[in-house]
């Protein structure tokens, strides 16, 4: 039986507040941002403005899936600004108690990906990706954000 959109969005939704939680204990400013805001989740963000940055936030979570699926317009992130990032939350199983798992990149570094993926040039428009398909630097990579760090 397909999962209902209502648990997906639910399950998208994890993502978005693990990823405002972690910024926030760095001490980054950070707010959730409208569904479908542009295309991005969050905002990060000096309360000057000064420096801003937005963040999509990507879920999966395994009981449902195995992969993490973008789409054939993300290779158009190869181009994006530098202030634009991207974060896969692998939400963690319920039944086994796991915790979430993070890979933070630019929105740049994952266009990237997205055009070095097989099905590239193909008719095919998934990209997917399991999480031993992410680079390992990416791995808890906040440093990206320390940036926008509020200042004491």
């Amino acid at each position: 039986m397909a999962t209902p959109q209502w648990v997906k969005k639910l399950g998208g939704h994890a993502g978005e507040l693990y990823v405002a939680a972690e910024l926030s204990k760095r001490a980054i400013p950070n707010a959730l941002l409208p569904e479908n805001f542009s295309g991005d989740d969050l905002l990060v963000g000096q309360k000057d403005g000064q420096a801003v940055a937005f963040v999509q936030v990507k879920s999966c979570h395994p009981d449902r899936s195995s992969s993490f699926i973008l789409r054939e317009t993300e290779e158009s992130w190869s181009k994006a600004p530098k202030n634009q990032f991207v974060v896969f939350v692998w939400l963690g199983s319920p039944e086994a108690n796991e915790p979430p798992q993070y890979w933070v990149a630019t929105k740049r570094a994952v266009g990237k990906l997205c055009v070095a993926h097989a099905a590239h040039g193909s008719s095919n428009w998934e990209r997917r990706f399991k999480p031993s398909d992410l680079p390992a630097e990416w791995r808890n990579a906040w440093h990206h954000f320390q940036g926008f760090r509020a200042e004491a």
